[in-house]
């Protein structure tokens, strides 16, 4: 994401949300989310000039929390936590401060990216009471790189109906002695809404897999049970698997 389309998309949201404060040392649960496309034949290009910003970024101390996301279709997340309007003031001053440096640096962001990339935006809501996990929420890490995230369209309406099936799985996962857990994201504002987002970890592919298999082995019946309690509420369904990208993400806390 080139550093003028953080500006411009953080100006779009001025009204609604401004940057997590670093030092809040508490789960942040707002996030506002750059999905930025890419056509594949673009990649290599699109990689270079992206690289070189990332690390002018970091040259000129860029200190805004980014979590970084690629997708197995040719896309990247860029994932910023929110929380307030106090910081929008120093926000907006920091990275007006970073473009001119970089551009005096020699590295104008609008040629760079011309061409390469399109994007759309939206913010979204960690729900803490629909995600779960066997142990203390950990953040994002290097071990756990692989990511998938489920977008489930709700049908208008339903929200209520949602949340008391995704409570019932829960209340199932409580009762078992598999690892798993996720993350559940509400989108505040986005396209296609309503629409829900479950993002779940793992180390890498095969792992997940063999997390599902066991748990199909042992709660098969189960499990087909409460997937029904979902699928009365669903428009559609879609699945986007990636990585976690952390030399291209800044200023991230691992636990």
């Amino acid at each position: 994401m080139k550093t003028t389309g953080i500006i411009i998309c953080l100006f779009l949201f001025m009204g609604i949300v401004s940057l997590h404060a670093q030092e809040t040392p508490a789960m942040p649960e707002n996030f506002l989310v750059i999905e930025e496309f890419v056509q594949p034949a673009d990649l290599p290009s699109f990689n270079k000039v992206q690289q070189e910003a990332i690390e002018l970024w970091k040259k000129f101390e860029f200190d805004v929390p980014v979590y970084t996301y690629s997708t197995d279709v040719s896309s990247f997340y860029w994932v910023v936590p929110i929380e307030n309007f106090a910081a929008l003031d120093q926000v907006f001053a920091k990275a007006g401060e970073l473009t001119a440096k970089m551009k005096d640096d020699g590295y104008d962001a609008s040629k760079k990216f011309r061409d390469l990339s399109t994007s759309r935006e939206m913010v979204i809501h960690w729900n803490k009471d629909l995600s779960y996990h066997t142990a203390d929420y950990a953040g994002q890490t290097r071990d756990n790189r692989y990511c998938e995230w489920t977008f489930f369209y709700l049908k208008a309406g339903h929200d209520k109906e949602m949340a008391e099936a995704v409570k019932k799985y829960i209340e199932f996962s409580k009762t078992i002695d598999e690892n798993w857990g996720w993350d559940l994201y509400t989108v505040s504002m986005g396209y296609d809404s309503p629409c829900w987002i479950v993002m779940d970890r793992a180390e890498n592919p095969l792992s997940m897999r063999k997390l599902e298999s066991t748990l199909q082995e042992n709660h098969s019946e189960k499990l087909k049970e409460l997937w029904g309690n979902i699928q009365p509420h669903l428009r559609k369904m879609e699945v986007v698997t990636g990585w976690f990208q952390p030399d291209w993400s800044l200023n991230f806390e691992q636990e």
